[in-house]
Order: structure tokens, then C-alpha cells, then sequence
């Protein structure tokens, strides 16, 4: 009775994954986009004599997969076959097929729309998966550059109790103990339960453990009540609402939590310690987590990000789809946008090493131009029109190559997001004393005296362009990172917003063979 009970369990955990996001709403849609395909290929049948048919309905197949999940995929596939039976394959009108060769046909469409249906959702939920850890990381990035600043406890409570509401979308009560009695109001939210009052006074008094865990209250949800530091309950008691969770959820959402509360209680226990000393600790350990952070994320995105990229290169390589331009444009997008995705992670863990010091450049010998000819290559510049002006001699730079050809890149996809479309990059070099420049020059948005002050720090981006353009802030410090590497130094400047702006790199270039020896001994 066990296992039936829990295969019970796994079937009904899996029926409902297979609705979201979609539900209802999404069947409909799949049903929709069906009768749509149907509908444009009766009008054609009765123009032109149509071929095979049935690879028509991968269409809405895919489509359904990517917006509202496997359900409204799977109805997408049954209601396509029928669709083609029905309507298309003799006997008209019947759901029998007399030729076998086309029920052959819609078999094979059947596992094919499954693979693919597939595919699209877990590229759905992994894309999902990073655009969630891409905003906790940066969540927690500017919590901690707000603990760095505070000069008092109660701003502390206040950027604790703000950042938790952020973390796990839900109530948020912190309880900052207040007179010599133990009583406390809450910060932030006044609607708490009285009988979760009860439970952060006894925690607050000493009668009940600091890690008292989770609370229901009168309506059921659950209330997640412990001290922020659990060894000093004296700096104060934070109450959460889990709402009506599972134990799997609650116990995530807890893990969640104690990272930032030990975090704002370290803090806490500096406060009283001298200014400099303290902030001097926090930013470092904060620095080492959040490499730690970016790396571990990293290092998670490369496995299933691996296999969606394989997957993709085989459907691109297959007969069927290479025979539909629609899906072989759609299978191209996603593996080029794959192997995308592939070069930044890369590039977001070379750059952790070399700030680590884990990572060492490989120096040697390079052609500057044969460098820019290959970030200009492989890069996706949505059109623009790439202009580069190079001396006929140049001089040898002694540097590694990828990673100079990286940071290349990264500016010159940062020139192309930030420009209007049709727009020229523009991409100079020139001797410069004992350095060679390499300048790249757009006509978009401009540095603003803001931009100009943060450029170049982990995750910070604009006002500008937070709601308008995607990205993460990291693009201009791989950059900095990967020629800050090499020796040498990167700068923008821009003569205001919307007069666009120039990044120049700078590389060291030795003066003969001798220096060069004496840098690869050192």
C-alpha cells in the first residue's frame, strides 16, 4: 500500500508540473493554435495539392511546449494527428487512415512532437531556473552593499526585514526588542497574529529556543519564528509567512533565510567595533561569498545547459526539421542562443578565477588584428555594421589571446545592445607610447555622470536600462577582468546620454625580447 500510495503521490506531483504554467488557459491555446494550422491548410488544400502534411503540426506543438507546458503540448500532438487523419488522409472525414505508410507517419510524428515538446520545456524551465538565480544573486549583492553602509542596528533591522519580503515574496515581520520588559513592535509588517506574537515574546524572554522553526497560526499557514543571531535572541526575532507551504518548500525557503540572517547577524556583532575594521570585513567576505556564489551557479547551469545544447545540434542535423524552414529556424535559435549562453557562463567563471587568482593568463605572442577579426566574427551584433580601422604595421602584444578576444567581445556585444539598430560600431587601434589602444565606438545611449561613476561594478546597470534592455551588469567587469589579466588597463567615456560612447583597452607592448623574457621568468 506504501509504494502504490507513493507512486499515487509522484503521478499526481507529475500531472500537476505537466499544467503549469499554462493550465487551463494553456489547453485552450494549444486547441486554438491547432484549428488555426487546420484552418490554413484547408484553405491551401483546396489552391495546390499539398504534400505530407502532418510535420505542420509541430508547430503549434512547439509552441505550446514553450509557453504553457507539457499538457497543452501533449493536447497539441493528439489534436494534431486527429486533425491530419480527419481531415487531410483518406478516407476524408474519419479517423481511419487506409495507407500505412501515413499511419506510419503519424506515428512517427507522435515521438517526434514528444522529443520535441520536451526539449522546449526544459529549456522553458532552465531558462527560468537562471533568470531566478540571475536576480537572487543580485538581490543579495545589494543587500550586502546596504549592510556596508548602515551605521546603526535599527538600520540594519530595516534592511534585513526589506530584503526578506524580496527573498521569499511574503509577509515579513522583524521584531527588534524595545525597553527593559522584552516588548516589541514589529518593522515592516503590523499584521501579524497574535498568537505568532506570543511565540516571538517567548522566544525574545529566553523560554522558548531561538530556532523555535515553524508556527501555524489560526488560519493554518505557517510562520516561520527564530532569532536573527540564535546565540543573542537580545538582537531580535524575525516572523515569515510560509503561507500553506509543503515540509520540501518551507525547508528551501528556511535555507534561503538563514543565509541572509547570519549574514545581517555577523553585522550585528561587529556594530560596536571600529568603523573601518568592520566594513573592511564585511566587503571582503561578502566579495568571497559572492564569488563562491557565481561559481557554484556557474558550475550548476553547465550540466543541463550541455545537454539542451546537444539536443539542439541533433535536431538541427535532423532530416525532418531541416526540411522545414520554420523549425529549422527555431531549432537554430536555440542552439545558437545555447552556445550563447555557454560563452558568457564560461566567461563569468574565467573571469572568478583570475579575481581569485586561480586562473593565470597564457602569454605569448599575438597579432592584434587576427584578435579583432575574431571577436568581430563571433559575434551575434544583431546587423550593425562592424568598421574597424587598423594600422598596416603593428606591433606584437604579448598577452593571452582568448582571453584579450573575450573581453574584445564583451564590449563590442555591450556597443551592440546599447546602439540603435542599422547604427556603425566603430573599431580603432593605434601605437600609444609603450601601450597599443584598441578603441571601440558606438552611437547608442551614452554614459550618464551616474553610469560613468559605477561602470565597471559587478551587477550594476543603469536606470536607464534596467526595464528596457536584458542583461546582467557583468559584461564591462569580465571585460576589466580579463585585461586587467594581461597587464593591461580598459576606460569608457561618452560625452553625455544618447552620444554614445568608447571603451578603450590598453596592452602592454614589450619593448623587445629581452623584456619578454624577463616577464615570463618573473
Amino acid at each position: 500500500m506504501s509504494r502504490i500510495h507513493t507512486l499515487a503521490e509522484k503521478t499526481t506531483k507529475w500531472l500537476w508540473s505537466a499544467t503549469e504554467p499554462g493550465g487551463t488557459s494553456g489547453v485552450v491555446g494549444a486547441l486554438c493554435l491547432v484549428i488555426g494550422i487546420t484552418v490554413i491548410l484547408e484553405v491551401l488544400k483546396r489552391l495546390v495539392e499539398l504534400p505530407p502534411i502532418i510535420i505542420t503540426y509541430l508547430i503549434p506543438v512547439l509552441i505550446a511546449a514553450i509557453r504553457w507546458g507539457y499538457l497543452s503540448a501533449i493536447v497539441a500532438t493528439i489534436t494534431g494527428a486527429g486533425s491530419a487523419a480527419f481531415f487531410f488522409y483518406r478516407p476524408l472525414y474519419t479517423l481511419y487512415v487506409e495507407d500505412p505508410a501515413r499511419r506510419l507517419g503519424i506515428l512517427i510524428f507522435a515521438v517526434v512532437a514528444a522529443v520535441a515538446a520536451h526539449l522546449a520545456v526544459r529549456m522553458r524551465r532552465e531558462s527560468e531556473i537562471v533568470r531566478k538565480r540571475e536576480k537572487e544573486i543580485s538581490d543579495l549583492y545589494a543587500f550586502s552593499r546596504r549592510l556596508a553602509g548602515t551605521h546603526s542596528a535599527s538600520d540594519i533591522f530595516d534592511a534585513i526585514q526589506k530584503h526578506l519580503a524580496t527573498l521569499v515574496g511574503r509577509k515579513v515581520a522583524l521584531f527588534e526588542p524595545r525597553g527593559p520588559a522584552g516588548k516589541s513592535e514589529p518593522i515592516g509588517e503590523g499584521d501579524v497574529p497574535q498568537d505568532i506574537r506570543a511565540a516571538v515574546a517567548s522566544v525574545i524572554a529566553g523560554t522558548t529556543n531561538a530556532t523555535a522553526g515553524a508556527i501555524a497560526d489560526e488560519h493554518g499557514n505557517l510562520w516561520l519564528v527564530r532569532a536573527v543571531l540564535p546565540k543573542t535572541p537580545d538582537l531580535g526575532v524575525v516572523a515569515i509567512d510560509l503561507g500553506r507551504q509543503t515540509p520540501e518548500s518551507e525547508e528551501e525557503i528556511r535555507l534561503r533565510i538563514e543565509a541572509v540572517l547570519y549574514d545581517a547577524a555577523s553585522t550585528l556583532e561587529q556594530i560596536g567595533l571600529a568603523r573601518a575594521i568592520t566594513e573592511v570585513r564585511m566587503r571582503a567576505e561578502s566579495e568571497r561569498f559572492r564569488d563562491a556564489l557565481i561559481g557554484s551557479v556557474s558550475h550548476e547551469l553547465r550540466t543541463p545547459l550541455a545537454s539542451i545544447l546537444g539536443a539542439a545540434t541533433v535536431l538541427c542535423n535532423a532530416s525532418a526539421v531541416a526540411g522545414e524552414p520554420r523549425l529549422a529556424a527555431l531549432a537554430n535559435v536555440v542552439r545558437d542562443e545555447s552556445e550563447r549562453l555557454n560563452n558568457e557562463i564560461q566567461n563569468l567563471l574565467d573571469a572568478t578565477r583570475i579575481t581569485g587568482e586561480a586562473l593565470q593568463p597564457k602569454l605569448e605572442w599575438v597579432e592584434v588584428a587576427d584578435v579583432v577579426n575574431t571577436a568581430v566574427e563571433r559575434r551575434r551584433l544583431a546587423g550593425r555594421t562592424v568598421e574597424v580601422d587598423l594600422p598596416a604595421e603593428m606591433p606584437l602584444i604579448h598577452a593571452d589571446g582568448v582571453l584579450i578576444e573575450k573581453a574584445l567581445g564583451q564590449i563590442l556585444a555591450n556597443a551592440a545592445k546599447y546602439s540603435p539598430a542599422g547604427t556603425k560600431i566603430k573599431v580603432r587601434g593605434w601605437r600609444d607610447g609603450g601601450t597599443f589602444a584598441l578603441a571601440v565606438s558606438d552611437q547608442g545611449a551614452g554614459l550618464s555622470a551616474d553610469d560613468s561613476a559605477h561602470l565597471g561594478e559587478r551587477f550594476f546597470r543603469g536606470r536607464r536600462h534596467i526595464q528596457t534592455t536584458p542583461g546582467s551588469g557583468l559584461g564591462f567587469w569580465i571585460a576589466n577582468a580579463f585585461v586587467g589579466a594581461n597587464g593591461g588597463t580598459i576606460e569608457a567615456a561618452s560625452l553625455g546620454e544618447n552620444k554614445g560612447t568608447t571603451v578603450t583597452m590598453r596592452l602592454p607592448v614589450p619593448a623587445n625580447v629581452e623584456q619578454l623574457e624577463s616577464i615570463s621568468s618573473d
